[in-house]
């Protein structure tokens, strides 16, 4: 049976691949914009009654991965354009999470690192993520966790080929 209900068999081939991609659209759209997706992500980003972005939280879990990151090259790894990383690190920093300075190695250039408390806050909703979904996905039998965990890494691949294809 296809996503619709009907024989996959019998259906037209636009037919399923319609019903297939406007369910995997719908379902991304209600788990970005559901009530319970959103309390659950103030609850997760909530630092000194601000609110992180989700770009955020991207950003302080990118700067955990090193010292020091020139703009430019954080603006990569988000797959930003440079003045929207500096608009992504102004809050971080405005809160005390993040810290800029001139490169030392060329002070031309300027860093970004995570303060004491960035990496704090990282590690917080880092570990608050991981319970949750540990969480959320217990009823979910073990087999299909994994294969979940798989076809969406498949999906993400298969999303980013494309792109890079059409570019």
């Amino acid at each position: 049976m296809g996503p619709t209900g009907q024989d996959v068999g019998t259906a037209a081939p636009e037919d399923v691949w319609d019903a297939i991609g406007t369910r995997l659209v719908d379902a991304v759209l209600q788990l970005r914009r559901s009530r319970p997706s959103k309390l659950l992500q103030r609850d997760l980003y909530l630092v000194d009654g601000t609110e992180l972005t989700p770009v955020q939280v991207d950003a302080l879990e990118c700067l955990a991965t090193r010292g020091d990151w020139r703009m430019h090259e954080l603006a990569a790894r988000l797959g930003v354009d440079p003045s929207t990383a500096t608009r992504t690190a102004d809050p971080l920093v405005r809160l005390g999470l993040a810290e800029r300075a001139p490169d030392p190695a060329n002070r031309r250039y300027v860093v970004v690192r995570l303060t004491a408390a960035g990496r704090g806050v990282t590690a917080r909703i880092t570990g608050a993520r991981l319970a949750l979904m540990r969480e959320v996905l217990a009823p979910m039998a073990p087999d299909d966790r994994l294969r979940l965990t798989e076809l969406l890494g498949r999906y993400i691949d298969l999303v980013e080929a494309y792109a890079e294809g059409t570019r």
